[in-house]
């Protein structure tokens, strides 16, 4: 039986939107030690703090007030940020590479087994869905 639909837009989100300097107040009240607050401000302005947080995960001391373990500082985090960007786009370009291989492994098998160089977009070559062959 399904579950019920839930309403949408039914709940109201009542939290007042924090400024920057806010932000940096609640990392600073959460034991982050920020030695320059300019350089952290931009960095809450150009990435967003609800981009940067979740990197303070690894460094919370455990329990639901999200204190940081003592010496953690702005740079361990954004470290953390930068290493992780740096991982993501290291996959992505891998990644697409082996698409790219795939497809291109791919429409040559079916262009040279039947002489069409087209014949990916000639629907009927799909209908059978249980072979396995390319013919």
């Amino acid at each position: 039986m399904p579950r019920p639909l839930r309403p949408r837009g039914s709940l109201l989100f009542d939290k007042p939107p924090l400024s920057f300097d806010d932000l940096l107040g609640r990392l600073v009240d959460r034991g982050l030690h920020v030695p320059d607050r300019g350089r952290t401000r931009r960095y809450l302005r150009h990435l967003g703090y609800y981009r940067l947080s979740p990197y303070t995960i690894p460094f919370q001391q455990g329990g639901s007030d999200y204190l940081l373990h003592n010496g953690t500082s702005f740079n361990d985090v954004l470290d953390l940020y930068v290493f992780d960007r740096a991982l993501r786009l290291l996959v992505m370009d891998a990644l697409e590479r082996v698409e790219v291989a795939v497809r291109a492994a791919l429409t040559d098998r079916m262009a040279t087994t039947s002489d069409d160089p087209h014949r990916y977009m000639n629907a009927s070559h799909f209908q059978h869905r249980g072979s396995t062959s390319v013919s």
